[in-house]
């Protein structure tokens, strides 16, 4: 006779629920939010455009007139899925591919924290999970970036590192190396992956139990980062660029550094509540160090020391902190509850619960659901963001020749402008450039020591210039330069002797810049 359990049998169809409300809400949120383009997504789509139509990596930079080494593309496999969500199903695609990849990324750790067999609650509390999505959602970025594949592997190595830690079956370890393999030709941040088995290590060795097994599941998930188009220089390289300092761009700044003190509001109030949750925990239950769990409490610091230091890292903390302290929050959550809550009767109290999820899933749905259906679903390009207007007057006036740009706007310049233009640097950065050249772009744009050295050093023929920086006007004062068009964003200069008597004006219609934003020549078939 076969036993049913009438628990698990009851709770399937909340779990199933909350498995569909959980995807609903993550790309429902997505759709509703501002669309604009990351920096990056143009290099990205170039890249995966040549890999899509002419079937082999570009290993050569083609698109900047600077000294270039040979390109690293540690993003190839992301831009492959960049390409194809563009070319098949236009803006929704990308929209809808940031959706996918955190809605798997939340229910991985939710995987994870029904795995530590919740005490307190159900292991599917869908505001619990909804708070972590919106706690991250800002660090993620506006459109698709390849570090959401590095969340989504990351939360996936968390889970099978806890549930090796629960079941002791070598066998779930096999399956890093493997990750790995798919990682590493994804997105570089596959370091991290690396470092989560090293953290268990250690964690483990502190609390006296084995780590034989996770030293050899490091060693093979190493080994399979040398399977790349590369060969073994990729690998130096990653470890290269997981080193290298980058503190003149934004995402690596610290979390509460004064420019960003105001930013990022979301994820500082849930790292200092789960941090204090966490202390509360420990002090409550009086856990001793021998009691403590020395893996998972290395894990939180190394987690929330990285998130601090560089913004980058906030999702890290975010997804980690947030699966493995669930019971710890609802063991805390619901002692305050019970105390303040003057309602007895456990009858009235379910029905109570019930009214309450009844309406956070409405809610939910209410929310998410009408921009998810809507077909309205647009990357836009907007003026504050992009010097759209610039480019477009560089590109009808036929201003053909190397073009000197910020580092932000690169590669959206070389999207637009390749082959008539090439740019002096993007955000491919330690991929294609000499660490070097970005100083030299700081110190032209902040009038540093000889700031105009990467003029002289490099031919410029065309130059768009960002107006908040102090440059911008030391330049109109030089009679090498004529300034032929701005606006409240940036202006275009060109060499004094090379100007024209007369030039067309950029179209200054909105809805023409997003129609046109993903046309180039920059994607075609090479010989």
């Amino acid at each position: 006779m076969k036993i049913i359990n009438m628990d698990k049998e009851k709770s399937s169809p909340l779990k199933y629920l909350f498995i569909i409300t959980i995807i609903i809400f993550c790309m429902g949120v997505t759709c509703f939010s501002a669309n604009t383009p990351d920096n990056d997504l143009w290099a990205r789509l170039i890249a995966g455009g040549h890999i899509v139509e002419n079937l082999n990596i570009l290993k050569n930079d083609f698109l900047s007139y600077t000294p270039t080494h040979i390109w690293y593309d540690h993003e190839w496999g992301a831009s492959i899925f960049f390409y194809l969500a563009l070319k098949y199903f236009s803006d929704s695609g990308l929209i809808l591919l940031k959706g996918i990849l955190t809605a798997l990324t939340i229910l991985i750790c939710y995987k994870t924290v029904e795995l530590n067999n919740p005490k307190t609650t159900v292991p599917y509390n869908i505001l619990y999970f909804a708070f972590m999505f919106l706690a991250v959602q800002k660090s993620l970025g506006t459109t698709v970036r390849c570090l959401l594949f590095t969340c989504l592997f990351f939360a996936l190595y968390l889970y099978i590192l806890e549930k090796f830690r629960k079941t002791n079956n070598g066998k779930y370890l096999i399956f890093l190396p493997v990750i790995m393999l798919f990682w590493g030709n994804i997105h570089g941040g596959c370091i991290s992956g690396l470092g989560l088995i090293g953290i268990y290590c250690a964690g483990e060795f502190l609390n006296k139990k084995p780590v034989k097994k996770y030293l050899l599941a490091l060693i093979a998930s190493t080994g399979a980062l040398f399977i790349n188009p590369y060969g073994y220089k990729y690998v130096w390289f990653l470890f290269y660029a997981a080193g290298m300092k980058r503190e003149y761009i934004a995402e690596w700044a610290g979390s509460f550094h004064p420019a960003f003190l105001y930013s990022y509001l979301r994820f500082k109030l849930y790292l200092i509540f789960m941090l204090i949750t966490e202390a509360i925990y420990l002090i409550k239950n009086k856990i001793n160090y021998e009691k403590l769990d020395k893996t998972k409490i290395l894990i939180i610091l190394v987690m929330t020391y990285l998130s601090i230091t560089h913004i980058r890292h906030q999702p890290f903390f975010i997804f980690t902190v947030g699966t493995l302290l669930y019971n710890e929050f609802y063991e805390i959550f619901n002692s305050f509850i019970n105390k303040i809550n003057p309602i007895k009767n456990e009858d009235i109290k379910k029905n109570l619960v019930l009214i309450k999820e009844i309406i956070v899933y409405l809610f939910i749905f209410i929310l998410a659901l009408p921009p998810l259906i809507s077909k309205n679903k647009q990357i836009r390009i907007t003026e504050t963001k992009y010097p759209r207007f610039a480019i477009e007057f560089i590109q009808i006036n036929k201003l053909k020749g190397n073009l000197f740009i910020n580092f932000d706007w690169g590669s959206y310049a070389a999207y637009k402008l390749y082959p008539d233009n090439l740019i002096v640097m993007d955000g491919r950065y330690e991929e294609v450039y000499n660490p070097d050249l970005i100083l030299q772009l700081r110190d032209f744009h902040m009038l540093r020591g000889d700031w105009y050295k990467i003029i002289r050093d490099y031919k410029t023929d065309v130059m768009i210039i960002e107006k908040r920086y102090p440059v911008y006007n030391e330049i109109l004062k030089r009679k090498e330069w004529t300034l032929v068009f701005e606006n409240n964003l940036s202006g275009v200069f060109v060499p004094t002797d090379t100007v024209k008597e007369e030039y067309l004006m950029p179209i200054p219609i909105d809805d023409y810049y997003n129609k046109t934003k993903f046309k180039t020549n920059a994607i075609k078939k090479r010989d």
